[in-house]
């Protein structure tokens, strides 16, 4: 019996942000040349089999492609090394290729087309963790830096939304990144190759979870830490607009804020799409141990703890070298037909347990937030005792000593996407990648409001249709499933409890920017001023 999802609206999200520093950094010069582009060409396999390799298009009658199919067994049976290696190694699609058909009439238009957006999800996952060098995922270590870690491919938010920024004179470049001056004067004499190392300067939502909802800690007493980045398509997007400047977007009220869409080449064609917008949001563990190391994807990072009001407190605050491994990993994706955008999210499959497998006693020896045996003298999924900043003194130990996060996963995986995910993990076997999994994909189920431009524009092709953003009653366009929480992204606002529990769409549909309507604007007309931010938090944090 399949494990159905709930349908109705949630409200917590994913990519909130706070207040950003304003201290000086040293800049970094751009990583060297020569790393493919992401999603060029475009990724245009499918869940089902297509014609062919030059024709995606779903052979008649349609049949699942082998991985998928029944007669392949994880564990059991061998994938044709052709097939594995384009799922492994095309890329990262453009846009999702999903169908309400199926070959198995017992499968309802929706179970069908969630198969098809995760069969696209993991495409995704497996594209941005594939070596940053060209190599294959196949090839890579648990420390082999990724294409999203490359800044060929992606940036991260506070190298984007910098310092005193004057459009035209001090505004972000693509590639610069800035290293503070508290890490580089720790380090430069020590690390040789400083520059390539991932650099976290923690405000106050690296350590807290969305709207402020706690700090998590896991089972070595560390705090866990959360980055955001954006793909090239966003800077630029971001960049034309000026969007990194509060100034700007304050004087800038007509600007309906409207990223770029994925799209697909012409049928027929290989090269012309584009990805559109990708955004970012991972959790990291601090990793303790050499025998840890073998169980994540890890990075050698360099951490600067949260600045102090100079006012109050003119210490400078420490910077660590950390390994880290990656337990979250959240992507949001805008494409020309989910214009709400395409949410996945994974996490590493020793997180948490589920609800139900703690009833039926099925539990693993350990786990990254959660202590087996602990009963009563654990309290579950509640947030830690105040105050939740990390001190100078204790780094990235979390000031009660005696604490540890206990979670549970609220909402279970359906046991399609466990299915997926074996399949998946079958022939990431020989990597560290195996120990990740899907935990769902939401999407805008209702087409004709998803794909919907903005109906006073007629602009052909419908890539660059502007989007409509006054749809009614559901600007989110019939989010599916319902409730999406990642146990390390979303912890304290996991379950099926509308306007309350998390959902990526439901909270990211209210995200604004600073613009403010003009005086003489009619209140009454909203084509007048439309502030919203195109599902994305990012822009509140422009300096």
């Amino acid at each position: 019996m399949h494990n159905r999802r709930s349908l109705a609206v949630g409200f917590m999200c994913i990519l909130v942000l706070g207040i950003l520093p304003t201290h000086s950094h040293a800049q970094a010069t751009p990583p060297a040349s020569g790393e493919k582009v992401l999603g060029q060409p475009c990724n245009l396999l499918h869940d089902r089999v297509p014609v062919s390799e030059t024709d995606p298009t779903a052979a008649k009658p349609i049949t699942l492609t082998p991985l998928l199919a029944p007669e392949f067994v994880p564990g059991k049976t061998t994938l044709d090394p052709k097939i594995k290696n384009r799922i492994l190694n095309l890329g990262l699609p453009c846009q999702e290729n999903v169908d309400v058909s199926g070959p198995d009439d017992s499968m309802t238009a929706l179970e069908n087309l969630q198969r098809g957006f995760d069969f696209y999800s993991w495409l995704t996952f497996i594209a941005l963790n594939s070596p940053a060098d060209g190599r294959s995922i196949e090839q890579s270590n648990p420390d082999t830096r990724t294409k999203w870690e490359s800044r060929n491919n992606f940036m991260h938010l506070l190298d984007v939304m910098i310092k005193d920024p004057v459009p035209g004179k001090n505004e972000p470049k693509w590639q610069n990144r800035e290293i503070p001056k508290e890490c580089v004067g720790k380090y430069k004499d020590k690390i040789k190759n400083i520059n390539d190392m991932m650099v976290i300067e923690m405000i106050e939502e690296t350590f807290n979870e969305p709207f402020k909802t706690g700090a998590l800690i896991d089972q070595q007493g560390n705090y866990a830490l959360f980055d955001i980045l954006m793909n090239k398509q966003m800077f630029d997007y971001i960049v034309e607009n000026k969007l990194y400047s509060k100034t700007a977007q304050m004087e800038n009220a007509g600007l309906k804020v409207d990223f770029p869409s994925g799209f697909n080449p012409e049928k027929g064609k290989i090269e012309g799409g584009d990805p559109g917008a990708v955004m970012i949001k991972v959790s990291w563990k601090v990793i303790e141990s050499e025998k840890e190391k073998q169980k994540f994807h890890t990075v050698d990072a360099l951490v600067l703890m949260p600045r102090h009001d100079e006012k109050v407190d003119k210490s400078e605050p420490p910077c660590l070298r950390k390994t880290l491994g990656l337990v979250g990993f959240h992507v949001g994706h805008k494409t020309v037909n989910r214009r709400q955008w395409i949410w996945t999210s994974f996490e590493h499959v020793d997180n948490v347990p589920e609800d139900e497998e703690i009833k039926s006693g099925k539990l693993k020896k350990s786990y990254n937030f959660y202590k087996v045996n602990c009963g009563g003298a654990c309290s579950v999924n509640q947030t830690p005792p105040h105050p939740w900043e990390p001190t100078y003194a204790n780094e990235l130990k979390f000031h009660d000593r005696s604490f540890r996060s206990q979670i549970t996963r609220v909402v279970p995986l359906t046991d399609e996407t466990r299915d997926m995910n074996k399949r998946f993990q079958s022939i990431l076997e020989n990597t560290v990648w195996k120990n990740y999994m899907l935990l769902s994909t939401q999407w805008p189920s209702d087409f004709g409001c998803s794909r919907r431009g903005d109906p006073k524009e007629k602009v052909i092709p419908a890539s660059k249709q502007p989007t409509d953003f006054n749809k009614q009653p559901d600007m989110n366009c019939g989010a599916t499933p319902t409730f999406l929480a990642n146990s390390t992204l979303e912890t304290y606002s996991q379950g099926q409890v509308p306007l309350a529990s998390s959902s990526c769409m439901a909270c990211h549909g209210n995200a604004v920017s600073h613009q403010r309507r003009s005086p003489s604007a009619n209140p009454n007309d909203p084509d007048n001023f439309f502030n919203q931010s195109d599902f994305t938090f990012m822009l509140e944090k422009a300096r």
